[in-house]
């Protein structure tokens, strides 16, 4: 049984019959820098990683800072609202269930938040020229792709 199936049947089962996923005394320091487990881990046990006042949100791998450039990349905002959350601030907000997410990384310096983008298509639309053609209005782009268009 590969790893990611252990995995899957872990979260399944913990999901189904409510078990914890993880025994928190028993995390290693690989687990803490592998991407499968870094955000369960912030989530269900912080302590054991360092991971303690982050609220649960960290980049799932450990080298997003070495290029932060990648958070304002159209053609990454699926891999960086993924896997650099915390880096690129992209963690759910305390306003999460207004479909929110913090961030300031907008290009004007002032913008604090974005609306979740509405859609999974929003990185190729937004290749195709979504973000920018005039086609489609301000609103239409909000509405559909605003953190992936980087609309306030």
């Amino acid at each position: 049984m590969s790893f990611t199936s252990i995995l899957l049947t872990i979260l399944s089962a913990s999901i189904l019959f409510n078990v914890p996923r993880l025994n928190c005394n028993t995390i290693t320091r690989t687990q803490c820098n592998t991407v499968a487990w870094r955000t369960i881990i912030a989530e269900d046990c912080p302590s054991a990683c360092g991971f303690c006042g982050q609220g649960g949100c960290v980049d799932a791998v450990t080298n997003c800072g070495n290029d932060i450039s990648v958070c304002n990349t159209v053609g990454m905002q699926d891999f960086v609202n993924q896997y650099c959350q915390k880096t690129c601030q992209r963690c759910p907000s305390t306003t999460a269930a207004s479909g929110t997410v913090t961030s300031t990384g907008a290009s004007t310096g002032t913008c604090t938040s974005y609306i979740a983008d509405t859609t999974t298509q929003c990185t190729a639309w937004a290749a195709n020229g979504f973000c920018t053609n005039t086609f489609y209005t301000a609103a239409q782009r909000r509405a559909r792709c605003a953190t992936t268009c980087r609309i306030c």
